[in-house]
C-alpha cells in the first residue's frame, strides 16, 4: 500500500485551485475536477498539466454528493491506505498536512476522522461600511464592496471564527424554538421556527452540544467500502454520512474518532461563497415565500431523514472519543520525574516541532478552551 493521498475536489474557482499547492506536496495531491462548467474544466486541466499536478476529471451532475462520491471511487480503486478530502474552496494549513501524514503513519489511525472546533473564514461585509439611503435610514453593508476580484479569496478581507460553534444561550433558544423570530403577521415564520428547532434538537442530541456540524476529513479503505454520500441531498449529505459512520462505529464496524482542531489543520473558507449559499436561494417549488424558503426546504428534507434514522435506531447519543495529541511539552525541571507514557498518544509532536498555522491563530494558544 502507498500511504496517504490528498484529493482536492474542485468545481469552479481557479484561484482556489491554485492555492492548494502552497501547502500540499505535489507528489501527494490529486486535483479532482467535477464540474458542469466546461470553461473551468479546460482551464483547470491545462493548469494542472503545466504544473505537473495529477488531475482527474469525473462526471458531474452539479451536486456535492456526486463529486465526493467520485473521489471515493478513485480512492477505492487506488493503492493508498488513507485519503484526506479537501473541498476546492477550502484549504489545509502546513500543520494540517503534517498532522494527517503523521496520523496515517501511526498505529492508531482511525477509519474515519471528523473535526471538532473547526476554524473558518467569513467574508467581511462591506469595505465601505453601511450604505445610507436618501431618507437617512442605514441599510445593510454590501458584501464584497471594494473587492477587486470577487472570485479570488486572497483579495477579500475575512475574519476567522470557529464556524459551527454556538454559545449555550444560542442552543437554549434554538432547541426550544425561540431563536427564529415568529410573527402572527407572517404565518410562515412559525414553520421556519419549527423546522429550525427540529434540526437543532437532532444536532444537539446526536452530533454535538456545542457544534451543529463536524466535518469528515480523513478516510480509510474500510470507510469507502459500502459507504457513500447520499445523492438525494443537496445540503446535509456530509452530516448524514457522519451519522452513518457513527452508527457503524457504535455497532463495531468502523473506527471513528474526532480531532479537536484548536491548531487548525483544515480551514473552511467562505469568502467566495459555497453550496450553503446556493441552498439558501434554492426554490424547488413554483411558489416563492422569500429568501428563507430555500433554507427551509433543505432543512425540512434533512430533518425528515433524521426522523427516519432516529425511528430506525440509527442515531446515537454516545460520545465519540477524540484523538490524543501530544503537543510540545516544556521540559520537566525535575530530573527524577517518571518518564511519560507515550503509548497513550495517537499523534506525537517532535520536540522541535512548531506548527505552521499560516498566522491564522496563535501558538501556543493564549486561552484555555473548555468544551
Amino acid at each position: 500500500m502507498a500511504g496517504l493521498r490528498f484529493y482536492v475536489l474542485c468545481c469552479r474557482n481557479m484561484h482556489a485551485l491554485k492555492r492548494h499547492q502552497r501547502t500540499i506536496p505535489l507528489d501527494q495531491m490529486t486535483i479532482v475536477i467535477n464540474t458542469l462548467d466546461e470553461e473551468f474544466e479546460n482551464e483547470a486541466v491545462q493548469y494542472c498539466a503545466e504544473q505537473q499536478i495529477e488531475c482527474v476529471v469525473t462526471e458531474s451532475n452539479g451536486t456535492p454528493a456526486q463529486g465526493k462520491n467520485s473521489v471515493m471511487d478513485l480512492f477505492q480503486a487506488s493503492d493508498y491506505d488513507y485519503f484526506v478530502l479537501v473541498d476546492g474552496d477550502d484549504f489545509l494549513t502546513p500543520h494540517g498536512v503534517w498532522t494527517y501524514n503523521a496520523l496515517a503513519a501511526s498505529d492508531s489511525a482511525p477509519d474515519v476522522l471528523a473535526l471538532e472546533y473547526q476554524y473558518g473564514i467569513w467574508m467581511e461585509l462591506g469595505y465601505g461600511g453601511s450604505i445610507t439611503s436618501q431618507d437617512g435610514v442605514p441599510q445593510l453593508p454590501i458584501p464584497g464592496l471594494g473587492v477587486r476580484d470577487k472570485k479570488n479569496p486572497d483579495s477579500i478581507l475575512g475574519y476567522g471564527t470557529r464556524v459551527y460553534l454556538h454559545p449555550a444561550s444560542w442552543w437554549k433558544d434554538a432547541v426550544t424554538g425561540n431563536l427564529v423570530h415568529k410573527s402572527d403577521s407572517d404565518p410562515f415564520s412559525y414553520e421556519l421556527s419549527d423546522v429550525h428547532s427540529r434540526w437543532t434538537n437532532h444536532c444537539y442530541d446526536y452530533i454535538s452540544q456545542w457544534e451543529s456540524h463536524l466535518r469528515i476529513v480523513f478516510f480509510s479503505k474500510a470507510a469507502v467500502d459500502g459507504y457513500r454520500y447520499d445523492p438525494e441531498f443537496m445540503c446535509g449529505e456530509d452530516t448524514l454520512l457522519y451519522l452513518t459512520y457513527k452508527d457503524a462505529w457504535v455497532n463495531g464496524n468502523l473506527q471513528l474518532r474526532h480531532l479537536f482542531d484548536r491548531y487548525p489543520t483544515y480551514v473552511y473558507d467562505q469568502r467566495v461563497g459555497g453550496i450553503i449559499d446556493a441552498c439558501k436561494d434554492h426554490n424547488e417549488d413554483s411558489v416563492w415565500v422569500g429568501h428563507d424558503y430555500g433554507w427551509y426546504l433543505w432543512m425540512k428534507k434533512l430533518c425528515d431523514k433524521y426522523d427516519d434514522l432516529e425511528a430506525a435506531g440509527q442515531m446515537h447519543q454516545v460520545e465519540v472519543p477524540r484523538l490524543n495529541v501530544r503537543t510540545y511539552v516544556w521540559p520537566n525541571p525535575d530530573p527524577d520525574a517518571p518518564a511519560e507514557d507515550m503509548s497513550q498518544y495517537d499523534i506525537i509532536w517532535p520536540d522541535d516541532y512548531r506548527p505552521d498555522l499560516l498566522g491564522l491563530v496563535n501558538y501556543p494558544g493564549k486561552q484555555t478552551v473548555l468544551l
